[in-house]
């Protein structure tokens, strides 16, 4: 027996013991014992076809709601549920010469100790719009973007589930090496590749009117088609693609050309060092700056002026809001506090740190304007300048993370932070 086993024997002796009281229940009679009903039944239908059946619903929910806490970062719900559904409940509710009681609880054991002890990885391409790539592979955080060679396409176009119209104008694919089983891994790998994306259009992609020309992102959300194409582990194609679409019209860039020399190689470390961290081991301040990364480029994509304006809006508020006294909080108010937050984290001098309170100021009285129902008139100009404020933020903030560690990673030790900024003296911060 295995450390994970013994560590998890009671869970999985008491789990063991609700899906004998399932197969009991089912072998009572009605439709389960007929094969040909499990073919047309669900994992979320089977309890509700059958009145004898219903009561059995909430144990099966938490079998599956235990089991996936064992082991939660390989498992999805799908697939336990269908693993626990057709890979042992119809085995055993058709069975005909039914087991021993110890026989049984033998195989719910072993049914259950291979979900939880399951350990299972993917590669997953997600092929990427108007995006090319000289030579060799770059990486950032867990993806990996590579080169679409001839090769690559001939395999994509010959398989039928995949005759995507236009491939052959798809340079880059994404890769990541996904841990979980199907669906675990797709989540994740969805998750890394949209927030290295989200890093590529904030910081390297004008926000004004230039911005529509930039329509970088997997193939299946640029140009509003219905699902992505996916390869998985080099030969299996993991969604339909349908749906005729468009990815021309935009601007086609080069990734160590126009997108990378943006910034400076210790930014991009410090970005990568910080997607790599451990969910569970990033601050409060590092997951804000993240999730503000992700509002920043959400007001990239296309969409009204006002809405994209807000976007910028929640950006910043996402990353420097919060405040840990509300009666301060009525003093001073949020757009003071949001404005003078920026201004400590990103502005240079003083005379900087004046300019960015000042405008951040005027940004928020545009976006109170739009909120609250006025007239709220929004140029591209704005957007432009309000996202390029913002992104100074995001990257005085990851300075400042690298820099202060714990001594910045909460609100509550920002605003300590901004308080002393604001009463040192001249010449000694």
């Amino acid at each position: 027996m295995s450390k994970k086993q013994k560590s998890n024997q009671s869970t999985i002796d008491r789990l063991s013991q609700n899906l004998i009281k399932l197969v009991e229940m089912f072998r009572k009679g009605g439709p389960a014992s007929d094969f040909k009903w499990w073919g047309g039944e669900t994992p979320h239908t089977i309890f509700d076809s059958y009145p004898s059946y219903q009561s059995g619903r909430s144990i099966f929910n938490t079998v599956v709601q235990d089991v996936l806490k064992l082991n939660p970062d390989m498992l999805s719900k799908h697939e336990v549920e269908w693993k626990l559904t057709y890979g042992f409940l119809e085995q055993q509710a058709i069975c005909p010469d039914q087991p021993g009681e110890q026989e049984l609880m033998n195989k719910a054991k072993n049914c259950l100790i291979e979900l939880v002890e399951l350990e299972a990885w993917q590669e997953i391409d997600f092929p990427i719009a108007n995006l090319r790539l000289k030579r060799k592979p770059v990486k950032l955080g867990y993806v990996t973007f590579m080169v679409m060679t001839k090769q690559d396409i001939k395999q994509w176009q010959k398989n039928y589930d995949a005759q995507i119209r236009g491939i052959a104008d798809i340079h880059v694919f994404a890769r990541v090496h996904a841990p979980g089983d199907f669906n675990k891994s797709l989540s994740y790998a969805r998750i890394q590749v949209n927030l290295a994306l989200d890093v590529f259009r904030i910081l390297c992609f004008p926000f004004g009117p230039i911005k529509d020309s930039c329509g970088i992102g997997t193939l299946g959300e640029v140009g509003f088609a219905k699902s992505t194409p996916l390869r998985i582990n080099q030969k299996q194609f993991a969604i339909h693609f349908e749906s005729p679409f468009d990815i021309s019209g935009y601007a086609i860039f080069e990734l160590r050309k126009h997108v990378l020399p943006k910034l400076k190689q210790p930014q991009w470390a410090s970005i990568n060092k910080l997607i790599l961290k451990a969910e569970d081991s990033r601050s409060k301040m590092e997951n804000k700056l993240l999730d503000g990364i992700h509002w920043l480029a959400e007001s990239t994509k296309p969409d009204s002026y006002r809405a994209r304006f807000v976007k910028v809006s929640f950006a910043l508020e996402t990353l420097v809001g919060g405040e840990p006294k509300d009666e301060e909080l009525k003093v001073r108010g949020i757009t003071a506090m949001v404005a003078e937050r920026a201004a400590f984290i990103a502005g240079k001098d003083l005379d900087d740190r004046l300019a960015i309170d000042r405008d951040i100021r005027r940004y928020y009285g545009m976006r109170g304007d739009i909120v609250h129902g006025g007239e709220g008139n929004v140029s591209l100009s704005d957007i432009n300048s309000f996202g390029v404020l913002v992104r100074r933020v995001i990257l005085g903030l990851l300075k400042r993370l690298d820099k202060l560690g714990d001594d910045l990673a909460t609100v509550e030790k920002l605003e300590i932070w901004v308080k002393t900024q604001r009463y040192t003296l001249q010449g000694q911060s």
